[in-house]
């Protein structure tokens, strides 16, 4: 009894034909456009960050790096596993960033109280915070990729942030 042992292989999407004599693996041909030539990086910037994910996660990125500099913290933040911070909202995301740097925090100033300390890192939080969003707007602009839409989804994240953050670590 003969076995068939082949394996059909399909595209899953749509295949771009190689240009003639072209060996690379994975070689993409363009089409010339309006000025002809390849497609320029502000296009694909346009479409990855139009969606306002990555647009919220370069805000993280910043924001987590300015309250770590202004807090002094010398070594990189170290965050929960990658599930945790995933299927909450950007906000929560946000939120638990801050309070792992507060812990971080606590961790290099063990001679203060819990009111003396956020007391001192409340002020470093919210500056932090404030500068990591206008960092990202200066970078969504000069990408030019900060339409009104990232313009509101952003301030939007920002605000609740900081209400989330007074709510929440400093009603303690």
């Amino acid at each position: 009894m003969a076995e068939d042992n082949d394996i059909a292989v399909q595209p899953i999407r749509g295949v771009q034909p190689r240009p003639a004599g072209n060996h690379e693996p994975f070689a993409v041909s363009y089409r010339t456009g309006q000025h002809g030539g390849k497609p320029t990086g502000e296009d694909s910037a346009d479409i990855s960050l139009s969606q306002g994910a990555q647009a919220a996660e370069l805000l993280f990125s910043a924001a987590m790096d300015q309250i770590s500099r202004l807090a002094g913290l010398d070594i990189e933040p170290v965050l929960p596993p990658e599930n945790e911070l995933t299927g909450g909202s950007h906000s929560q995301r946000l939120l638990l960033g801050m309070e792992i740097l507060l812990e971080l925090y606590r961790r290099q100033r063990e001679d203060l109280s819990s009111q003396a300390l956020l007391q001192a890192f409340a002020p470093l939080a919210r500056s932090g915070l404030e500068r990591g969003y206008q960092e990202t707007c200066q970078v969504l602009r000069q990408l030019n990729v900060y339409t009104p839409v990232v313009a509101d989804q952003l301030q939007g994240l920002l605000l609740l942030t900081q209400q989330l953050f007074e709510e929440r670590l400093l009603a303690v």
